[in-house]
């Protein structure tokens, strides 16, 4: 086809040469790669008609329309991911070698992507680098690593580049990129499609939601949300150069994840009938905690809630590790004495106290004690509720000495406030203990004022 003439043509007469050629010649195959749009292929497809032609894209809709035959390719196993990391990087396949230390946990953080992994391979190579130093780099600094080529590398082909032209047309839809970003927070687990329904109205929400999936960006069944963790990687990593990541839009997304879940929330930790849609959430919760790096009231508000769901379902351990969090942010955002502090401390005491560690538990009642009656006063509700869980963490360490006392004054003090038969304390008596101990407060998100909302009482 004279390839001496690429340089002394216009693009227009090299594209019109190629074009005759393929309607001349047979028995041709012609790579069309990272098509955006099935309709630019018409005029080449109505005059290329001997031949055979291979098409690739990330847009899934469309294709019926010349009559093509889809195929979706799905990602590699974490065996092929290896593989082909190995071969790249090392030219072999044991993957004992050194130099391939952390590879599973490479491709794994990858998704098994070809594209990505075929990309950080080359990078290793060129650095000598291994999988896990490529995978320390990618968490300080993901953005300039996702649109890392190594050198002699096209630029153009790198997973940020690519995914900015898919970003770029999903512009053109309403609330697209502000759903993607929002999803970018969340586990690769399935999400709900229930828990986006506030970010658009129900017909526009489902034209974004339609459009992402056509372009694969995320996985759609009629009840559930997925997005590949790579997607969610490159598209939550800030890049001031990318209007389509800007820091302050992902940022933005950030809050709104954490405003959707907190509506989501269900009402009662106990109810049986809610654990399935708190199992369901719990891995979003759990990933937004991993990733946001930053104290943030909100998530505090949700760890909280998580963290005494968890309680009550006997993931203990699990349930510290939330209680010691929210309270870290709130301590720090609101300072010691906010309610929601106070509250905190008083449910992080009690998942102390159900493993057994009275030694912990015991102080952090008694300071929350103490700062509850000096701030809300001694015969606030909430008060009442930390002064009877100190009792019985007293009787369970065996100090009837301290428990009697203030069981008797938690007793006289909730019929003088509260009645003999309000439902925070049922049937509180000396031979009755309460078996419902644990503050919850409103997991409703905080207002655009920032206001709290008031705790149950």
């Amino acid at each position: 086809m004279q390839p001496e003439l690429t340089r002394a043509l216009p693009l227009e007469a090299l594209a019109e040469r190629a074009l005759t050629w393929l309607s001349c010649q047979n028995d041709w195959l012609l790579v069309l790669d990272n098509v955006t749009d099935p309709a630019h292929l018409t005029p080449v497809l109505d005059r290329a008609l001997s031949g055979r032609v291979l098409i690739t894209s990330r847009l899934g809709t469309g294709w019926h329309r010349l009559g093509a035959r889809v195929l979706h390719l799905d990602v590699l196993t974490p065996a092929q991911a290896v593989e082909l990391l190995a071969r790249i990087t090392t030219g072999g396949t044991d993957r004992h070698d050194p130099a391939l230390e952390g590879a599973a946990d490479l491709v794994e953080e990858l998704g098994c992507l070809p594209l990505a992994i075929e990309q950080a391979a080359a990078y290793l190579h060129q650095t000598r680098l291994t999988p896990r130093a490529y995978l320390e780099l990618l968490s300080r600094q993901p953005a300039a690593m996702f649109d890392q080529a190594a050198a002699g590398g096209d630029p153009e082909r790198t997973i940020a580049r690519l995914w900015r032209l898919t970003l770029a047309r999903l512009t053109k839809v309403p609330h697209a990129l502000q759903v993607l970003r929002v999803l970018a927070w969340y586990g690769a687990e399935a999400v709900p499609r229930t828990l986006l329904s506030p970010l658009a109205a129900p017909a526009e929400l489902t034209t974004a939601l339609r459009a992402l999936a056509a372009y694969n960006m995320i996985t759609l069944t009629p009840q559930t949300v997925t997005v590949h963790r790579l997607v969610q990687a490159v598209t939550r990593a800030p890049d001031p150069t990318d209007p389509h990541r800007r820091p302050t839009d992902i940022d933005q997304a950030r809050h709104q994840a954490i405003d959707l879940l907190g509506q989501a929330l269900p009402p009662d930790h106990q109810d049986p009938t809610h654990w399935p849609a708190w199992r369901t959430l719990l891995p979003h919760i759990d990933a937004l905690a991993a990733r946001t790096t930053v104290d943030d009231d909100g998530l505090a508000l949700l760890l909280n809630e998580a963290g005494t769901f968890l309680h009550d379902q006997g993931a203990i351990h699990r349930a510290i590790a939330y209680h010691r969090r929210a309270l870290t942010d709130f301590q720090r955002l609101l300072g010691d004495d906010h309610p929601l502090t106070l509250t905190s401390r008083n449910n992080l005491a009690l998942a102390y106290q159900t493993t057994g560690d009275s030694k912990r538990a015991i102080p952090l009642l008694e300071q929350t004690l103490a700062d509850k009656a000096r701030v809300l006063g001694a015969d606030h509700p909430h008060t009442l509720t930390t002064r009877n869980n100190l009792a019985l963490a007293y009787q369970e360490a065996g100090d009837l000495k301290r428990a009697i006392p203030l069981l008797e004054q938690a007793l006289t003090d909730k019929e003088r406030v509260l009645g003999d038969d309000h439902p925070r304390f049922p049937r509180l008596s000396r031979r009755h203990l309460p078996t419902s101990r644990r503050e919850q407060t409103s997991h409703f998100p905080l207002p655009p004022g920032g206001a709290w909302p008031m705790m149950k009482p």
